[in-house]
């Protein structure tokens, strides 16, 4: 329940979200992780301050360019203000994003030679820093490897510079370490002398928190952050640089235009840099000056429609804890969790401290199987949210949270695993999570809403005596085939199964398999990376990961396996040398995820539809979404209509469910109706959603037990 000061505010945010956020009225958004959403009043005084002034480029001398100067230096005030920052020891450098902060200090340490550390749960942008850290790096796994990092490290002046970098809040699990570790960790150099320096990325965290800059021997030295995820617009970020600094950041070589006194280019080569701000000379270019004219509007619309930071962030603690506690509670009917929640140990809903309002998960089947999280995304957009599902560009928090190797990721990406792609499950762990993430006007509408979707879809309540799948007592891998087979861990069956029968030996002469094998032994050794053939005395290690590159991009199917043979005459002539005739090692392709069974087959609980393809399945989870929003409407377009004839008992039906069999039907009649009204030639034409809208008929209300239906923050949609 929420607390009558919770609830107050939260009608305060239903009624702003009517004039100031009209784009809510039609869709549940769960994604401020990655951008938050604008306000209409902040667009509209943006919209009039453009089409009343003329703003030039700052680097000239006329009068709009005049104005543009004073309207980027009001701008950077503004933002330390925001922050409680004193402009003696802050300066703010604008940049594209948050990544391009950071990457203005990686390539400022990066002339000069650095030692780099960074948190597990660091962004990608956070990550690459390691690969331009020429004195080496470490990824700390853990808070306490952090602690300990701290307490027994002896600083050498001798070691150079050293750079680490943590984030305010994991944007994928929400959790926020502490955020006094700057202050210990530059001690005890400082000044002139100072040879540790921290980078804080606060992208994620200041969507709903702020950061007070008031103590600055307290702040790190180097703040990231994007505006859009703070107020949704502009696209712009920023550098916060603690002016005591300021000498690890100018040694950079690289100069450009506005960030140079003198350049000469004939006879030599000289340039000088501008040196009275530190922004002077880390500014390349001319800055994106109509974006930053807009960011004194974000943030004063900011300050007017929400009050306090620490108004916000409350609020958003607190849906977050009500919709994981939810969400935690849910169970099938034989008493196993629908959902895995990934939360750090450290973290606790409703502490604004130690968790952010996001929360990251998968959902889990009766039978212990992981529903593809890209069959929860596309049921979720049909039924009206929008959320994120992947690796979220955190690969720390996906290996620790989903309990990856790396030798697994290593294989995933040797089965085709890629950013943004549909292969959700591999050795039967689920690649990536499903996250939702709240913000400023979110409201206790959106989390019970999107808590009624995962209950009314994944939670079944049929089968109470089904129990977890569980690993068989023996398992045996054959890597390479006509090979004696390995013994794998129970265990640890799933994760090998994807090099089962994997290689093969080929007779280039004739084009047949070479079955000669059976006197080799093989092993599969997932630390060194190697797939080891032995026979007698010999030994041949061939590298999992270097497969053989594919002349196309043709993958395997249940009816074709697709082969690439290895070219390397070290493996081909080892082998010949044993078998007796000349032969070459091959691989098959990874097998085509669209193809495999889970891949077009529904995962609403209790349902086990199957469709030809993605595209037929599409248009099934587009029914169970509109069968959602008739009985859970939000103001969203008007659903078709239900069909409530009983679906017809035909023998293609046999083995399905009902659900599945009356789905199927559907679909069908659709299709047929379809097909006779393009027959016909009527002048005008009616699109699919006109005649779903003229056919529209039913009781007022059909909303089942447990609906959301007439509450009072529905009244707002």
């Amino acid at each position: 329940m929420m607390a009558a000061s919770n609830r107050t505010y939260n009608g305060h945010i239903e009624r702003l979200r009517h004039r100031e956020y009209p784009s809510l009225l039609t869709t549940t958004y769960l994604d401020h992780a990655g951008t938050t959403l604008y306000a209409k009043s902040f667009i509209d005084a943006y919209h009039r301050d453009l089409t009343s002034n003329l703003y030039g480029n700052p680097h000239s001398e006329s009068p709009a360019s005049w104005l543009a100067t004073e309207r980027v230096e009001d701008a950077r005030l503004a933002v330390l203000d925001y922050f409680h920052a004193c402009p003696e020891e802050f300066d703010v450098v604008f940049t594209a994003n948050a990544t391009g902060a950071i990457k203005v200090v990686s390539d400022c340490f990066r002339d000069q030679g650095f030692w780099y550390g960074f948190h597990k749960d660091c962004h990608n942008s956070l990550v690459g820093v390691r690969e331009v850290a020429t004195k080496g790096s470490r990824c700390f796994t853990s808070d306490t490897e952090i602690e300990e990092w701290i307490s027994q490290r002896t600083p050498s002046p001798s070691a150079g510079l050293r750079l680490f970098a943590y984030p305010a809040q994991s944007n994928m699990t929400g959790y926020r370490p502490p955020l006094e570790w700057p202050q210990r960790i530059r001690s005890p150099h400082s000044g002139s002398d100072q040879l540790n320096f921290v980078l804080l990325d606060a992208a994620s965290y200041l969507t709903t928190g702020r950061l007070d800059l008031t103590d600055s021997e307290q702040a790190p030295d180097f703040i990231s952050m994007s505006f859009y995820k703070i107020f949704g617009y502009p696209d712009l970020g920023a550098l916060i640089v603690k002016k005591s600094a300021r000498d690890a950041l100018s040694r950079r070589k690289y100069f450009a235009g506005g960030t140079v006194d003198m350049v000469t280019v004939i006879g030599g080569a000289f340039h000088m840099f501008k040196g009275t701000n530190i922004h002077d000379f880390l500014e390349d270019g001319t800055v994106p000056f109509h974006n930053i004219v807009a960011l004194r509007h974000a943030i004063q619309a900011q300050n007017q429609l929400f009050g306090s930071a620490a108004t916000i962030s409350n609020h958003a603690a607190c849906l977050s804890k009500w919709l994981f506690d939810e969400l935690s509670h849910l169970r099938h009917a034989n008493g196993e969790p629908v959902v895995i929640m990934h939360k750090d140990e450290g973290a606790t809903y409703g502490d604004t401290q130690t968790q952010g309002p996001i929360i990251a998960f998968n959902i889990k089947k009766a039978d212990g199987t992981i529903v593809w999280k890209s069959h929860f995304e596309t049921l979720a957009i049909a039924s009206g949210f929008q959320l994120r599902t992947g690796g979220v560009c955190n690969p720390g928090g996906i290996a620790s949270m989903l309990t990856l190797k790396h030798w697994e990721l290593r294989r995933n990406y040797e089965e085709g695993a890629r950013c943004g792609d549909g292969i959700d499950v591999i050795g039967a762990k689920s690649t990536g999570i499903i996250r939702v993430s709240l913000g400023a006007m979110s409201t206790h509408g959106d989390v019970e809403r999107f808590a009624n979707f995962v209950r009314s879809f994944f939670v079944d309540t049929t089968s109470p005596h089904t129990s977890p799948t569980t690993c068989v007592a023996v398992t045996n891998i054959s890597a390479l085939e006509g090979c004696p087979p390995m013994t794998v861990d129970p265990s640890e069956y799933a994760a090998y199964q994807v090099w089962d029968r994997r290689w093969f030996i080929l007779d280039p002469a004739t084009g047949e398999k070479i079955d000669k094998v059976k006197d080799f032994g093989v092993k599969i050794d997932v630390q060194t990376g190697e797939l080891v053939l032995k026979y007698g005395d010999g030994r041949l290690a061939i590298g999992l990961w270097d497969v053989p590159s594919p002349t196309d991009d043709r993958l395997s199917t249940p009816s074709e396996r697709i082969f690439d043979t290895y070219d390397d005459s070290t493996i081909n002539d080892w082998l010949s040398e044993r078998i007796g005739v000349e032969c070459k090692l091959c691989y098959y392709r990874p097998q085509d995820p669209a193809l495999l069974p889970e891949a077009t087959t529904c995962a609403v609980a209790s349902c086990g539809w199957r469709g030809a393809d993605k595209t037929d399945l599409g248009h099934h989870y587009k029914w169970h979404a509109e069968t959602f929003l008739a009985t859970r409407p939000f103001g969203a377009p008007k659903a078709a209509p239900l069909v409530t004839t009983p679906a017809p008992r035909r023998a293609k039906y046999q083995g399905q469910s009902a659900t599945a069999r009356r789905c199927c039907w559907l679909l069908n009649l659709k299709s047929v109706f379809e097909r006779s009204r393009a027959k016909k030639s009527h002048p005008h034409k009616l699109d699919s959603a006109s005649v779903s809208e003229k056919s529209t008929t039913g009781p007022a209300s059909t909303s089942p037990p447990g609906s959301i239906v007439g509450t009072k923050h529905e009244e707002n949609y």
